[in-house]
């Protein structure tokens, strides 16, 4: 789909619609008068590197003597106690992603409202009456660029402000400067007891930065300034320009300069990009996205639209979910715009040279956001990334790289201090700042050293796409020896020589003692899967490298060897914790435990796999935005499509934040936690990748999970493991023609390629395109794609 187009002004910020080059966000919401921008930029975090321990370090003895007392207290059956023994090694909090700040071009009101984002082109128009406006933000620019036009002469005010602290404002005839300071701490919400937010904390420097805007106009300038704005007479055409930066240097990095010396960097783009005409800058821009987001294309065959759209534009997308009912494969236009804007939010949100996209990806309006919109390392990020892979999106997942990096750097004097550990670690929640240590709370989310192993695990999926190559292997390796090492030292043996983890829990979920609720085990059914998948990443990754004589190597394959494997639970289900252990809540929305599944790329064989259906059956359909993606991933994983049919409608519906635990969409197509958060639009992107292509075991599966309602369609561009290109087209619930190509040599050769029942070996190329006409014959030629 290649627009969403609504007929209305934006009520309300989660009514907007967002833009982004990686770096700078704009959530531009359009009314009769004009447009607000309200501006992120994603290097804008409270704090600084000194934030994770403005209250002290926890010693080295101190962390040893709790875990040695939480230890014999666990084995004591005093699982309770054991976690507040664990508690001394917490760290409070890590810091907060912030908003940067607001511009807004008004004028006299100009009629009726329509407002469209072209996903293809990520550009936004609003029109009332006469006035249009449009607004894109350049990655290779570095700038957003908003054009008025109007068919009659109108007066224009361009204001700007910002939540943060107003250093001053800079304003000229035709330049726009806010210098701003950003706090030094930000709590998040549910630690009640911190204030909200501070200015000034002992040892920390935090960030400043600046927006500078410039305009050019064919009006004139109005005397003065009008409460912070520029106003301008008889405007026919105004374009402004439009750049934010700050004094963050890097991941983990202290932040250098001040905010007149962000100023400078922010005018430097503003000034080159002025100098280009405007055609072109639009042009740079649309090619720029278009490189990334052409890769993948999805179209479903739909029946004709009675409201009238105009062919690949979804209109009053929300009127649409609201009246959709429960059966969401009825909308096939819905659904495939939902997909187009996973890919669009994940190029807009995550580019080279930005950081990762957080909870919220790069859009942000409180300044004490939810769970701080940082990044919850427990299953949030990693989804954020699923559907890199599978979409061919692989630079996207370079500022991922660049902050694990980091956190390996911080996380090895964690590893040491807090557990006595070579290699490094991470605990559920980071910052930018590279925040390892465990944060203050239930040790259900705390008490969770695993962070690093499934960062590992996750940046891993950019081999298994078949995306890597020989320097970014290199790279990677430290990474990868140095969680092993961690994992490794993690490791005891228990009563019977298998090798478990202390401390672990199955993140967030608890079970029943006499004690009340508890999380604290060992070897929970989420760590041994991350430590096989860790270990099995170690062995793959040092062959490729030629590294196989490294110690971790050997320590890991004899380690992977004495973990237990996925078990099977008395009630079928796949075990959590102990055996006999009782969830205290069963439909919890943590699938923690399922990991291997997906997203890891464990063998599934029936046994397991009706154990892993028997799990999700008992979890229960209902659930978060981001657990239902994992549900539909799940699903499909295990063929299933018409369960994965049935979970659409839980995740396309009107999103209400009055509902604890229960997804669906926000007007603006935003998924909800609630509140809102963009993993669960980029798990149904990767879901959805899943039930069309998969490529487990060297087999490449054609709509191994497709509802069998959407009947027909076409995608091109998908990627199946380990590194095949998939276009495809069906009718009628079955493969048409598919036409493959292996990435480059090590993945071509002959392969299974099966649809239900029926497979082809099909000798796929890396230098040419293979096409199957797989409704022409039992047995198909093979022919070369022109």
């Amino acid at each position: 789909m290649r627009a969403l187009r609504y007929r209305r002004s934006s009520r309300d910020w989660l009514d907007g619609l967002p833009l982004g080059n990686g770096r700078t966000g704009a959530m531009v919401l359009a009314g009769a008068d004009g447009v607000r921008l309200q501006l992120n930029d994603g290097t804008a975090w409270s704090g600084s590197p000194a934030s994770e321990h403005r209250r002290g370090r926890v010693g080295a003895a101190t962390a040893a003597a709790a875990r040695s007392a939480a230890r014999r207290l666990l084995a004591g059956g005093q699982a309770v106690a054991a976690e507040r023994e664990l508690e001394a090694l917490q760290a409070r909090y890590a810091q907060a992603y912030l908003p940067f700040a607001d511009v807004e071009v008004r004028h006299a009101p100009a009629g009726d409202v329509e407002r469209t984002l072209d996903l293809a082109d990520a550009v936004h128009v609003a029109s009332a009456g006469g006035v249009r406006h449009e607004t894109f933000v350049s990655a290779p620019d570095g700038v957003l660029v908003h054009r008025l036009t109007a068919m009659e002469p109108v007066d224009v005010t361009v204001a700007a402000t910002s939540p943060l602290r107003d250093l001053g404002h800079e304003l000229t005839g035709d330049r726009l400067r806010l210098h701003l300071a950003l706090p030094a701490d930000v709590a998040p919400s549910h630690e009640p007891g911190e204030p909200p937010l501070r200015w000034h904390v002992d040892g920390v420097e935090p960030v400043e930065g600046a927006v500078v805007a410039g305009i050019v106009h064919d009006g004139s300038a109005m005397a003065g300034p009008d409460g912070g704005g520029l106003r301008f007479r008889g405007v026919r055409s105004l374009r402004l320009v439009l750049a934010t930066a700050t004094t963050f240097t890097g991941a983990g990095q202290e932040p250098r300069g001040d905010a007149r010396d962000a100023a400078r960097t922010a005018e430097d783009r503003v000034e080159a990009a002025l100098a280009r005409a405007a055609g072109d800058l639009r042009s740079r821009h649309v090619a720029a996205h278009r490189a990334l987001f052409d890769r993948v294309g999805l179209r479903l065959d739909a029946p004709a639209d009675p409201t009238g759209d105009v062919p690949g534009v979804l209109t009053d997308p929300d009127r649409r979910v609201a009246g959709l009912g429960p059966d969401a494969t009825a909308d096939p236009a819905l659904l495939e715009a939902l997909f187009d804007y996973g890919r669009y939010l994940l190029v807009s949100s995550s580019r080279p040279g930005g950081l990762p996209a957080t909870l919220q990806g790069l859009w942000n309006e409180q300044l004490q956001p939810p769970w701080s919109s940082a990044y919850t390392l427990n299953i949030n990020t990693e989804m954020n990334y699923w559907p890199a892979g599978p979409l061919g999106l692989p630079e996207t997942e370079d500022p991922l790289l660049e902050l694990v990096e980091a956190l390996a750097d911080r996380g090895r004097e964690t590893a040491t201090r807090l557990y006595g550990a070579r290699g490094w670690t991470a605990h559920h929640n980071t910052d930018a700042w590279a925040f390892t240590a465990p944060t203050s709370g239930d040790a259900a989310w705390s008490q969770w050293p695993m962070g690093g192993a499934w960062l590992v695990c996750q940046l891993d999926r950019r081999r298994r796409f078949g995306a890597a190559d020989a320097a970014w292997l290199e790279r990677f390796w430290p990474l990868v020896a140095g969680a092993a090492e961690f994992v490794l030292d993690l490791l005891e043996p228990d009563d019977e020589g298998q090798l478990v983890s202390f401390p672990s829990t199955s993140p967030e979920n608890r079970y029943a003692t006499a004690d009340g609720p508890a999380a604290l085990t060992t070897g929970s059914g989420m760590d041994r899967a991350l430590a096989a998948e860790l270990f099995r990443v170690v062995g793959e990754v040092a062959t490729e490298l030629g590294s196989s004589d490294h110690p971790v190597v050997a320590a890991a394959g004899a380690a992977r060897g004495r973990l237990r494997p996925p078990a099977v639970a008395a009630d079928g289900t796949v075990q959590e914790w102990h055996p006999g252990a009782v969830d205290v809540e069963p439909h919890h929305r943590h699938l923690s435990h399922l990991v291997f599944a997906y997203p890891g790329g464990a063998d599934l064989d029936d046994e397991l796999a009706t154990a892993v259906a028997r799990t999700l059956d008992a979890r229960g359909d209902d659930s978060t935005g981001w657990s239902l993606a994992w549900k539909l991933a799940l699903r499909a994983r295990l063929r299933d499509g018409e369960r994965f049919g049935a979970l659409l409608r839980y995740l396309v519906r009107p999103a209400t934040d009055a509902a604890a635990h229960a997804g669906g969409l926000y007007a603006n197509l935003f998924a909800a936690h609630p509140p809102f958060q963009l993993d669960g639009n980029l798990g149904y992107a990767a879901a959805v990748c899943e039930a069309l292509v998969q490529g487990h075991g060297g087999v490449v599966d054609l709509l191994p999970a497709w509802p069998a309602a959407l009947a027909s369609g076409t995608v091109r561009g998908l990627v199946a493991e380990p590194g095949i290109t998939v276009d495809l087209t069906w009718r009628d619930g079955v493969p048409a023609t598919v036409t493959l190509q292996a990435i480059g040599p090590r993945q071509a050769g002959p392969r299974l390629v099966r649809h239900g029942a029926t497979s082809r070996l099909v000798n796929i190329a890396a230098d040419r395109p293979v096409t199957v006409d797989w409704d022409r014959s039992p047995a198909p030629r093979l022919r070369s794609s022109s």
